[in-house]
């Protein structure tokens, strides 16, 4: 794969250092790509929210269905904590 640029590792950095945006837990976060590659589209979530096997996005999504969000929302909610 395509080595980062300086602008894509920041991001992604700054994406890492807000809540996660399911649950709200305290960073770090881990930066969920929406699209593999696309840094840009990243989203800010907890261990649980992302790869924990019941609540996780790569896993049975149900903190996911419980908060009645998909991967736009939870971008939506990175990208405005992002610009506090």
């Amino acid at each position: 794969s395509k080595s980062l640029t300086q602008a894509e590792r920041a991001h992604l950095e700054r994406v890492k250092s807000v809540a996660c945006s399911v649950c709200d837990a305290p960073p770090p976060s881990a930066a969920h790509h929406i699209k593999q590659g696309a840094h840009f589209a990243t989203v800010a979530l907890c261990w649980a929210c992302h790869q924990g096997p019941l609540m996780g996005w790569h896993g049975q999504r149900k903190a996911w269905k419980i908060n009645k969000v998909d991967e736009l929302d939870a971008l939506n909610v990175t990208l405005r904590r992002l610009q506090e």
